[in-house]
This record gives C-alpha cells, sequence and structure tokens, in this order.
C-alpha cells in the first residue's frame, strides 16, 4: 500500500454531480481518499473531483491527474 496520506483515483467513467471542492455540478473525473495520517492505511474519507479541481489537486500532491488513457498502441512499418 502506498505511504501517502491522499490518493487521487481516476474514474474508468465520469459521473454527473456535484463537485465536492468547488461545488459545481459537473463530469466527475477523480475521488481523492483521504488516509489517516499515523499509518496511511485507514480511509477517514473521500472527495470526488471534476477534472479542474482534480488536476489542482494533483499538482499540489505531485500525482499524475491525467485524464487520458493509452489503451492500446499500434506500430505500422
Amino acid at each position: 500500500m502506498k505511504s501517502s496520506a491522499f490518493d487521487l483515483e481516476s474514474f474508468a467513467q465520469t459521473v454527473y454531480r456535484k463537485c465536492d471542492c468547488c461545488k459545481r455540478v459537473r463530469d466527475i473525473y477523480f475521488r481523492l481518499n483521504i488516509r489517516d495520517a499515523k499509518s496511511a492505511q485507514m480511509l477517514v474519507g473521500s472527495l470526488e473531483l471534476c477534472k479542474s479541481c482534480g488536476e489542482n489537486i494533483g499538482e499540489i500532491t505531485n500525482t499524475d491527474a491525467s485524464t487520458e488513457r493509452t489503451v492500446t498502441e499500434f506500430h505500422f512499418e
């Protein structure tokens, strides 16, 4: 398990609801899991974040907050 108390995860599919950070109704791309500061094992809470809030939190925590994923790469010669 990661030793960080903050774990930023991206959803496989976006959900349309209120962002817990900016309080605007938008597509939700990320969930920030907040763990116990001493052990970093037990979950204390979580925040569901829109794209801009998730990217900002990613910059603060030095976590990759990219919404684009490469599933398969093809090489043609």
